[in-house]
Parts: C-alpha cells; sequence; structure tokens
C-alpha cells in the first residue's frame, strides 16, 4: 500500500473479465480489476478482495450466498458556478427526478444488473432503488456499478448524486440495506414452509451477534450516526424480527423462493463491498459456530455503536475481527476510520456551531 515512507509507488491490478460490460451511452467498455501485490497474490485491504474471500468460506459449506442491495439517495440541484458546495443545494423537483430514474434503470438492465424497484415519490430530490439479487461477488460489484452510473447519470443532467447519510437533520436519512439469503445447488434454503431453515436461523444468529463489533463496516462516518433514530425504523440494538422493519435484522419468509433477511443498520454512505463483506462476515461467523437465534425482539439485546468513536472501539476489540476478515483490511479500514473521526474533532474544535451561539452568546 502506498505511503509517505515507500513513495506511493504504482500497484499492479489484474482485470476480472468476467465482469467486462460494454457501456453503450459512452462508447467505451468497463471492467473491474483487483489490487494484487508484487507476486501477483490478492491485496489483503481490498473490500472486494475480501467478498471473495468471504464467498469461499460459504463454499467450503456448500452454500451460495446471494445479496441483493437497497438504496435511497439524493439528487440536488447543482451549483451554478461549478463549485463544490460545503453544504446541500436546492433538492431537484420531482420531474427532472423521474425522467434521470427511468434512464437509470435502462442502462443498469443493459450493464446486467437490473432494478427491482425505483421510487421518486418520496418528495423532491429523494430517491429510492433495489438491484435484483444475485451471488455475493456480483451482486456487490452491481451495486458499485449503479451508484457510479447514477452519479455520472446525473452530471450529464445538470444534477448531483448524493448518497450522504443525513444531509438534514430535520428529515429522515438515506439507507443502505443489504438482502441476503443462501442458496444450494440453485435452490433458496434460507427457510421452509415452517420458517426459518436450520442454516437460515444460524445464518441470522450470526447477524445479530456481530452487529455491535462491525457497526463501523456499516456506519463508516461520522455523519452516517446522525442517521440512526428507531422512529425512522433505524435500529439501535441488535434484533431480529418476522417482517419487522423496527429491527436490524427483518427476516422474510414468505413466498420461499424469495426467503431472505434484510439488514437494515447501514446506510447509503457505506460502501457496498464494505457493507456487504459484513453481512457475510455475520452470517458465515453463525453458521461456523451453530449459532443460537434468541427469541425475535429480544429486550435483553446488545445496543449497538451510538458514534464513530464507539464504533471504532467496538471493531477493533473485537475477538471476531481476526477469524472473520482479512488482518490487512481490519488494519486498514480502522486506520481510515481514526483518520475521519481526527480530522472532524479537528475541525470541531476550531468552528463554533450554531447551538453554542444561541446558548452562550447573550450571557451576561
Amino acid at each position: 500500500m502506498g505511503h509517505a515512507g515507500n513513495g506511493y509507488p504504482d500497484a499492479p491490478v489484474e482485470l476480472d473479465e468476467s465482469t467486462r460490460v460494454e457501456l453503450p451511452w459512452r462508447g467505451i467498455e468497463s471492467v473491474i480489476g483487483d489490487l494484487v501485490d508484487a507476486n501477483g497474490d490478492p491485496f489483503g485491504a481490498s473490500p472486494r478482495g475480501m467478498v471473495h474471500h468471504l464467498v469461499g468460506r460459504f463454499a467450503r459449506t456448500g452454500l451460495v450466498p446471494v445479496l441483493g442491495f437497497e438504496y435511497e439517495a439524493w439528487v440536488f440541484e447543482a451549483a451554478g458556478d461549478g463549485a463544490r458546495r460545503a453544504c446541500p443545494g436546492r433538492l431537484a423537483p420531482p420531474g427532472a427526478v423521474a425522467a434521470v430514474m427511468s434512464e437509470f434503470a435502462r442502462r443498469t438492465s443493459s450493464i446486467g444488473h437490473p432494478l427491482d424497484t425505483v421510487r421518486c415519490d418520496g418528495g423532491a430530490g429523494y430517491v429510492e432503488f433495489s438491484i435484483s439479487p444475485a451471488p455475493a461477488l456480483r451482486a456487490a460489484d452491481g451495486a458499485a456499478r449503479a451508484r457510479q452510473c447514477l452519479t455520472e447519470l446525473c452530471a450529464e443532467h445538470g444534477l448531483v448524486a448524493s448518497f450522504m447519510a443525513k444531509p438534514y437533520g430535520d428529515r429522515e436519512g438515506a439507507g443502505g440495506h443489504v438482502h441476503a439469503s443462501l442458496e444450494r445447488n440453485g435452490v433458496n434454503v434460507f427457510a421452509d414452509q415452517d420458517g426459518l431453515t436450520a442454516v437460515g436461523a444460524c445464518f441470522v444468529a450470526g447477524l445479530v451477534d456481530s452487529l455491535p463489533e462491525l457497526t463501523l463496516m456499516f456506519n463508516p462516518h461520522v455523519n452516517s450516526f446522525k442517521r440512526i433514530d428507531p422512529q425512522q425504523w433505524v435500529p439501535t440494538r441488535a434484533s431480529w424480527g418476522y417482517d419487522d422493519r423496527r429491527t436490524a435484522c427483518r427476516v422474510v419468509t414468505s413466498p420461499q423462493a424469495l426467503a431472505r433477511v434484510e439488514h437494515r443498520r447501514g446506510g447509503a454512505d457505506a460502501n457496498p463491498y464494505v457493507s456487504g463483506a459484513a453481512v457475510l462476515a455475520g452470517g458465515i461467523w453463525g453458521i461456523e459456530r451453530g449459532a443460537r437465534l434468541p427469541p425475535p425482539r429480544s429486550s435483553d439485546r446488545r445496543t449497538v455503536p451510538a458514534s464513530l468513536a464507539e464504533a471504532i472501539a467496538e471493531f477493533e476489540e473485537s475477538l471476531l475481527i481476526d477469524d472473520l476478515l482479512p488482518r490487512r483490511f481490519a488494519e486498514v479500514f480502522t486506520a481510515t476510520r481514526r483518520s475521519e473521526l481526527a480530522r472532524y474533532e479537528a475541525w470541531l474544535s476550531t468552528h463554533i456551531t450554531e447551538f453554542e451561539f444561541q446558548r452562550h452568546l447573550s450571557f451576561r
């Protein structure tokens, strides 16, 4: 990894030809590559490599994890002078957003990642979309491509797409939920006619048990935690329930072919490879250990970190990380999150907030 001590050398990239697609609206092809070291081995801090690694652990159990990503996002009108905004601009009008989202659906379908749903009826500039589920690595690739596609498409129309978790204090935030199921020989084995299967229950138990330690992967920024609000169906406890949007892990068992768990803690600001890997890591941890699923909405479930500082501490102190994640990823990810927090605290220490003015300026 490049840094000041080694002079920021180039890093080799190995192309994954299975991801090559044509982008007809740009007249070029797109292919996803993986960073490798000088020996051609996978780069340990790569989020995409981590997803690939975890898929391999599922393969040893005969299972194929299937993921589906669901996002909420904001569409703003661009600044007239082309300057980068330090605060949200005016939200784009519904008509302009609807036109963009129609073209967005056409483009994602043309590159093999069709959308299951698209909504732009949540008010000006607020959009929702879900990408059709696929095997985990392909699903994460599709999520990354869809986000880039929306960003570029909005720019073509003089708009700005944002996946910021909470740009407005008095409005809902933007979520980045991950739906997960399990297949064996092409058949969904997450649930049967009686509800969760044994392997499905272990998978969900692993998600619940690991959530406090892995919160950093779902909520990686200072702003991420301003979205957390049970009144907006963003959970503060490691919980699960059947078709219950108040919980962190919403289990849907009907119809059986679409049985899945929806992990609802993540924000739209989370990297899809990282949030997807967090779901895979928690799930395989539960399966390999035969984790027991507590009753739905158990009142004694652990609380989830409420700030970036708490999430970093839980992640660093976790006994799960060494087993679940490549050590190099854990080291680099923690370092970047500590840098993010330090930059925010340094900024906050030199800026006087509106709250301080309102509370203290008129003191005698």
